[in-house]
């Protein structure tokens, strides 16, 4: 397929070159085209030419693949097995209430951290013995309602190993902002600072090997935690860096609280204003 890819590219010079096309079709797979503009509309600014090569040689060959994998799929199923209208309207509700959530919430001065907050967070995590070093951890971390319809789905992407870019863009989707979670692969934190925040003892797992798995429910909650990484650094407490971690997480305490407690009032209003009505369960 590569050579296959290479070939086109250099023919498509050519053809470039005699036909004058500003935008010539790129491939046809079953009566669909893909246009240059379309290909190189996604090529990332400033990459190079050997890198260009490569992200053309990859966009080309998904294209088709997804092409020939949706005719094929069409030509399968029948009708009523192709009828997502259900699922794409639930999607799309989905999506509206993420976007409104995010559009709310998207306002950083209502979580902004008071010099009181996170001095008493500090003093929470300081012993009478600084010590010389300190445990630290990279680690991404979800908080779902135990149960949750979600909880299968968002744990095998969690721990997917492979593509895990397009498996935490995903999990960023349907998490939104209805579910706590931190899916950032290159911050470190202070074993210290997470346990504060979450019902996890690193006393015994920070010796386990990187890109550990742990899946636990304490308090009604279920927690998906993936240590990525892990190392000891000699630190003493409450310095710049601590200020900065311990505001980074109780920012996102506060945004978490905040959109808990909007729902709670909107439900809340809705119920007292009657446009929602529940019911007796009857048994």
């Amino acid at each position: 397929m590569r050579k296959l890819i290479l070939f086109f590219i250099l023919f498509l010079g050519i053809f470039t070159a005699c036909e004058h096309s500003n935008n010539p079709v790129v491939a046809e797979a079953f009566h669909q085209k893909l246009f240059w503009s379309e290909v190189v509309d996604h090529i990332p600014y400033n990459t190079s030419t050997e890198d260009s090569l490569f992200f053309i040689e990859k966009y080309v060959e998904e294209w088709v693949l997804y092409q020939t994998l949706l005719a094929k799929a069409k030509n399968s199923l029948s009708q009523n097995e192709q009828n997502f209208s259900s699922q794409i309207a639930q999607y799309k509700n989905k999506l509206l209430i993420d976007k409104y959530l995010q559009k709310t919430s998207e306002n950083s001065n209502r979580f902004i951290v008071s010099n009181q907050e996170l001095t008493d967070f500090l003093n929470k995590t300081i012993t009478e013995e600084i010590p010389e070093y300190r445990d630290m951890v990279k680690l991404n971390y979800i908080k779902l309602s135990n149960p949750s319809k979600l909880y299968k789905k968002i744990k095998d992407l969690f721990f997917q190993e492979q593509d895990r870019i397009k498996a935490l863009r995903e999990l960023e989707l349907i998490c939104a902002d209805t579910i706590e979670y931190y899916l950032d692969d290159d911050h470190w934190f202070y074993t210290d600072f997470i346990e504060s925040e979450l019902p996890f003892s690193f006393s015994n797992k920070i010796n386990t090997e990187p890109h550990t798995k742990f899946d636990f429910v304490q308090d009604g909650n279920r927690y998906l935690v993936l240590i990525l990484d892990k190392k000891q650094q000699f630190q003493n407490k409450n310095r710049i860096e601590d200020r900065k971690m311990a505001e980074a997480l109780l920012q996102q305490q506060k945004r978490a609280d905040f959109l808990n407690n909007l729902q709670d009032s909107l439900v809340k209003k809705a119920i007292s204003e009657k446009n929602v009505i529940l019911y007796p369960i009857p048994f």
